[in-house]
């Protein structure tokens, strides 16, 4: 049980020891995290259940400014109270001796707490040591955990658990590895001379992040690294390890025009809900609205200052050049929401007899999205949204090429394709509501994006736009060192397009960016973004940058997996790793980057996004 948190929450444990190049251990409880006193900087919340409080404590300690306290209205021992975990890097833990010591205080517990350390290698649990359990300790007393394992663990952790009711403190940790106090753990082999040679050998300066504005003169001479990783690829793809940082926006706009202008690229698909993003694209093809109105259909982290610019360079390009009109589409499927009522309105006009079946199959899951936003149920309520939804697809799919024979004009034939679609994204919901298999959206969104080009003429190209995980080509032979363990979309779509597809990361050395508070509080805020930790290319990049006395490069991945003696490069290392929730640690993820890129942008110093809501 423990197991399958600590696998969920691994991705939660990558917010800022700006101070530090490798990972910090906040051990002392002297760090806040975003989230102020309600939780230390790196440690992670593992269980709260209802009537319990994890918070840091100014008045009871033993030394520093906190200590951190445990608080459970549990009226029986054996129910499960607060439960706190530390990630460590496993680099140089192998083989050595682990010492943890701390000081526990209690106040009228009916249950006890303790320390754990926990190793997880790829087969699952390797070794767990717990210290004794504490029950009634008034004053501070000491413990110690001696830990070592001679077998790779990729996933190490300190855990710290309460069991029953009352309160606890924990103070004044240490932890020594082979005799050595540890403030700080190393997290991967450094890059030698030689290898920062081949780097810089292969990494080109990008003269600046911002976006043509009108009038302005255009050189794109800074691009023709990324136009030869490019070639003639269809599917070319823009990543960012985070959402909310501003120069990937900027940056990411100013290769759309780019792309745009000297490539052939049309189509600009983005990480968002599919039909719902069909209202900024009516925009930007016909004016319908505005963009400060459209643009709040997507999630909230696109809603940003960046992204409107975007859209509204898009509509003036499309009124300037009326014959070579760009389209804004999404290929997401979270929110079936809007296409379930897309269908019954479509079946009410092509085949009214109908409407009362479909309305049939889709109510209840309809009616629960209603209700709330990703709404849960038990498992036979989920297994019929999702028997009806496949009910729906089936219905339509098998009625497809009469619709399509009776339409009387492109336009009628398009909306039939739509409809199509839309019972498909219906059904990918559900899947995923059925299944509770989260990864299943790769896929999905993998096939969505096989689904726009197939409905554009041939030789058109497409821009897509998401984080740095979904679109990584997930090639590493160890499926470990892989984003999504090699489920990523990227690695569907390299597998539907081989060569056609090229997938380009966005790294940073460190700077803000915007996200939410936690995946339980939305209020976004900017965050100090973590300095990148020796051995990670955006460490090695940063010196390059430093070097060359600019802000930005581009590293040509291409030449990294045709190249003698490139352990070194293709060996796992951290990768910065944010979703749309701050994360503390940011380089918990570790991957083999020449497997996940044909390419990487990098921008050694950043700013948080402009939200505009």
């Amino acid at each position: 049980m423990i197991l399958s948190r600590i696998i969920c929450l691994l991705t939660v444990l990558l917010f800022s020891f700006s101070l530090f190049a490798q990972q910090p251990l906040n051990f002392d409880f002297e760090e806040m995290s975003v989230e102020g006193i309600a939780r230390p900087w790196g440690w992670s919340v593992f269980m709260l259940p209802s009537g319990a409080e994890i918070s840091l404590d100014s008045t009871i300690k033993q030394n520093g400014k906190f200590s951190l306290q445990f608080f459970s209205e549990n009226k029986t021992e054996s129910d499960s109270g607060p439960s706190l975990g530390y990630w460590l890097s496993p680099y140089e833990l192998t083989g050595k001796k682990l010492v943890l010591r701390g000081l526990v205080k209690t106040e009228k517990m009916n249950g006890f707490v303790q320390a754990i350390i926990i190793a997880y290698g790829d087969t699952g649990l390797i070794k767990e040591v717990k210290s004794a359990d504490f029950q009634s300790v008034t004053d501070w007393n000491p413990f110690e955990i001696e830990f070592s394992i001679n077998t790779h663990a990729h996933s190490y952790y300190v855990i710290l658990n309460m069991s029953g009711g009352g309160k606890a403190w924990f103070d004044g940790f240490h932890l020594t590895v082979d005799g050595v106090e540890k403030q700080s753990l190393e997290v991967a082999d450094d890059f030698n001379k030689e290898q920062r040679n081949w780097l810089e050998k292969n990494t080109s300066v990008i003269t600046n992040v911002n976006p043509k504005v009108q009038g302005e003169q255009t050189d794109y001479s800074d691009l023709e690294s990324f136009r030869l990783a490019v070639g003639d690829a269809k599917i070319i793809a823009l990543g960012e390890a985070t959402h909310g940082t501003s120069e990937f926006f900027k940056l990411k706009h100013r290769l759309l025009q780019y792309a745009v202008q000297e490539l052939g690229v049309r189509v600009f698909a983005i990480e968002a809900n599919q039909l719902e993003v069909e209202k900024i694209n009516r925009y930007v093809q016909k004016g319908k609205g505005t963009a400060e109105q459209v643009i709040k259909v997507m999630f909230r982290v696109w809603n940003t200052e960046e992204m409107l610019a975007l859209i509204k360079w898009m509509r003036t390009y499309n009124l300037q050049n009326p014959s070579r009109r760009i389209e804004f589409v999404g290929f997401d499927l979270q929110d079936p929401s809007l296409p379930m009522d897309s269908l019954s309105h479509f079946i009410s006009d092509r085949e009214p007899a109908l409407l009362p079946v479909i309305d049939s199959l889709q109510h209840s899951y309809r009616e629960a999205w209603r209700e709330r936003d990703y709404p849960q149920a038990a498992d036979s309520v989920r297994a019929e949204w999702k028997t009806n939804s496949d009910l729906v697809l089936e219905l339509f799919s098998e009625r497809k090429s009469t619709w399509l024979g009776e339409a009387k004009s492109e336009e009628g034939k398009i909306r039939v394709e739509w409809a199509i679609q839309n019972a498909t994204v219906v059904s990918q919901a559900a899947d995923i509501a059925y299944s509770q298999i989260v990864s299943r959206r790769d896929t999905f969104m993998a096939e969505n994006i096989r689904w726009i080009e197939s409905q554009r003429k041939p030789g058109n190209r497409i821009i897509v736009w998401a984080h740095d995980s979904h679109i990584a080509r997930g090639d590493a032979p160890d499926f470990q060192y892989n984003y999504h363990s090699g489920e990523s979309m990227g690695s569907y779509l390299s597998d539907m397009y081989g060569d056609n597809y090229r997938a380009f990361g966005l790294f940073t050395y460190g700077g803000q960016y915007s996200a939410t508070i936690s995946y339980t509080n939305y209020k976004v805020v900017p965050v100090d973004a973590m300095t990148a930790p020796r051995g990670s290319f955006d460490e090695a990049l940063h010196r390059l940058a430093k070097e060359a006395g600019m802000n930005q490069l581009f590293l040509n991945l291409r030449p990294a997996l045709k190249e003698k003696n490139n352990d070194w490069l293709l060996q796992p290392r951290p990768v910065r790793f944010v979703g749309y929730a701050t994360s503390d640690f940011d380089f918990g993820a570790v991957m083999s980057v020449p497997y996940q890129f044909d390419g990487v942008f990098f921008v050694d110093w950043t700013a948080a996004s402009r939200m505009l809501r």
